[in-house]
């Protein structure tokens, strides 16, 4: 449910918007928040992964977890980046930056937009991987609750500072008109250093649910879940008037990423449960386009631009209907045949490199008598 909630809002995001629709404007400009959703789905689903080998004594594999995450993300990233390289059709607008910072993803580091500069997040996710498995590592055994909270706490309100401190000497006296202001996303949207927020709150949450599971049972069932929800909405409605009221100001930078990361963490409790889950399951297309969201994700913004490009000359704006259905069906058809002829292959294939892995284990000896 959430994760086709954050595709969502994300294509909503990055689609024209209308003159005079306020409240459509109002939701779309909210969009920037579903890249933080995916954020805090992915720290869940990463430290979750890490953390319960850990719960169990034993050591997580990093070679196990660099070869799932390889084979999920590469394959079907390297296939867009090449048409976005190689097509230049496909791309959205020129593409400015070099191949070389895609594919060493620092391409999120001194961003300015421009073709295919959606993939800054998947730099974000890979910086992610990189350090918490390492972290897990040097960790595991020696950190209890209390110092992991304060861990969190302290990335969080780190974030909060540096962003603060960047605001305070490069924006703080500009007029709302200066050019000075095109700097803001490459110094405090796009690093990773601004966008750790969601990936913490994630991890704490696989914290909670891996290694106190009956804390975890109980706040997300009955009172406990609805108070999250309830919790989780007005978080997100604090980040939709600091975004309509003071978007680019000190209240946005210090205050709007950590309120929508932890509004997302207390959704993603609040529908965890078992009867939450089972309402969300019944809702039409969202198991598909949970599955298809990160296929969507690559190719959305190409697609809509070449079906609007497409439609233009026979009179059809970006919120015609045809334009608007049309390239709801484009991308859908997009990302089910890079689902279909790339992603699920390589899916396989690392479920048959899994096997071999585990295959290869060596098994416990008898003991001697």
């Amino acid at each position: 449910m959430l994760r086709c909630l954050a595709i969502l809002v994300v294509v909503v995001y990055h689609y024209p918007r209308p003159e005079g629709h306020e409240a459509y404007q109002t939701f779309a400009n909210f969009g920037w928040t579903g890249v933080e959703l995916f954020f805090v789905l992915s720290g869940f689903l990463i430290g979750s992964q890490l953390l319960e080998p850990v719960s169990r004594g034993e050591t997580p594999s990093l070679r196990r977890f660099y070869l799932r995450r390889a084979l999920r993300i590469l394959p079907s990233f390297l296939v867009v980046l090449g048409l976005y390289l190689f097509v230049p059709a496909w791309s959205e607008r020129p593409l400015e930056t070099p191949a070389w910072r895609f594919l060493t993803f620092t391409q999120n580091f001194g961003l300015r937009i421009n073709g295919f500069s959606h993939a800054w997040s998947l730099c974000v996710e890979e910086h992610f991987y990189l350090v918490l498995p390492l972290t897990v590592l040097a960790l595991r055994g020696r950190l209890r609750a209390p110092s992991l909270l304060a861990l969190a706490g302290g990335v969080m309100l780190g974030g909060m500072l540096l962003r603060g401190g960047l605001w305070l000497r490069y924006f703080s006296t500009l007029g709302p008109t200066e050019p000075g202001w095109r700097d803001f996303d490459m110094l405090l949207y796009y690093p990773t250093y601004a966008r750790l927020d969601g990936l913490t709150c994630g991890v704490l949450l696989a914290a909670l649910r891996v290694f106190r599971p009956a804390a975890w049972e109980r706040w997300t069932r009955g009172g406990h879940a609805r108070g999250l929800a309830a919790l989780g909405l007005a978080c997100l409605g604090g980040v939709l008037f600091i975004n309509e009221e003071h978007f680019r100001d000190l209240p946005y930078v210090l205050l709007s990423f950590p309120l929508a990361a932890l509004g997302f963490a207390a959704l993603l409790m609040a529908l965890a449960g078992p009867t939450a889950s089972r309402v969300c399951a019944r809702i039409p297309g969202v198991k598909t386009f949970a599955v298809l969201s990160f296929t969507v994700y690559l190719t959305h913004k190409a697609v809509q631009h070449g079906v609007r490009d497409a439609l233009a000359p026979h009179g059809m704006d970006a919120f015609h209907a045809v334009t608007v259905l049309g390239g709801a069906v484009a991308v859908l058809l997009a990302s089910l045949a890079l689902h279909h002829g790339v992603e699920r292959p390589m899916l396989r294939l690392r479920e048959r490199l899994e096997r071999g892995l585990a295959s290869r284990k060596p098994r416990p000896q008898p003991a001697v008598p």
